[in-house]
């Protein structure tokens, strides 16, 4: 089964080709507001450099955020059309989940967080027991401050985690990584490479779905964590949302 997979999430446009038994073919970009515009041209370079075409594609995998609402919006919509034009099966796979695979073979605890705009980051915290993805918490958005005290075993909280063990990862780190240092005493910053997804790793958690998950475009359902800026506003007016 010949798979396509791609996430536009973060500011990296990620695309990749392959099989259950192995990739093909990957290219990541920096497109950071510009996914549109590269996302069918990186498809069409990774499928052709790979010897195939987008008829040949058998699935489709896609990442479903958390992240940017547009970028989201745009991997989703492009998965969906294409999905429903070649009538191929889609899934989807959390862009948070995807990034956690970075650290796969790892024995500490991970926590990836991504910048969410508004003073918030989005995090999850997770473990890898026997090299199996564990999910410690769900997605959410919130405060630096708050993953800070979760991290640290906020009696509020009911998942106690030593910081001494956690590996931080995300490009929160960017905007937060002085407080995460401060708050933090000797948690361990990933190195940038491993801070965003990977088409490839989309592709590893997204091919044993297609046996266990129907595959309908009609089914695909972002991951937004929160409501947009958009739909916050709607709602401080008193206004429904559709």
């Amino acid at each position: 089964m010949l798979i396509l997979a791609f996430d536009t999430a973060t500011d990296f446009c990620t695309v990749a080709v392959g099989t259950e038994d192995g990739v093909r073919g990957e290219a990541t970009v920096a497109a950071p507001k510009a996914h549109m515009e590269k996302l069918l041209l990186l498809i069409d370079r990774v499928l052709g450099q790979s010897g195939f075409s987008i008829h040949d594609v058998n699935g489709l995998v896609v990442g479903l955020g958390p992240g940017s609402f547009t970028g989201v919006r745009i991997g989703v919509s492009t998965a969906r059309g294409l999905a429903q034009g070649l009538n191929r099966p889609v899934v989807g796979v959390s862009t948070l989940d995807c990034i956690a695979y970075n650290f796969i073979s790892f024995k500490k605890p991970v926590c990836v967080a991504l910048d969410a705009k508004r003073g918030e980051v989005y995090a999850t915290l997770y473990e890898f027991p026997r090299g199996c993805l564990k999910r410690l918490t769900d997605h959410r958005a919130m405060a630096p401050e708050t993953l800070c005290s979760l991290l640290r075993g906020h009696p509020r909280f009911t998942l106690q985690v030593h910081p001494e063990g956690v590996i931080l990862t995300g490009d929160a780190i960017v905007g937060y990584g002085e407080l995460f240092k401060k708050r933090l005493k000797g948690a361990h910053f990933a190195p940038s490479q491993l801070w965003f997804p990977r088409a490839s790793n989309l592709l590893v958690l997204g091919a044993p779905k297609f046996s266990a998950e129907k595959g309908d475009y009609n089914e695909l359902v972002p991951i937004y964590a929160r409501l947009s800026e958009a739909e916050e506003k709607l709602l401080r007016r008193g206004e429904k949302l559709r």
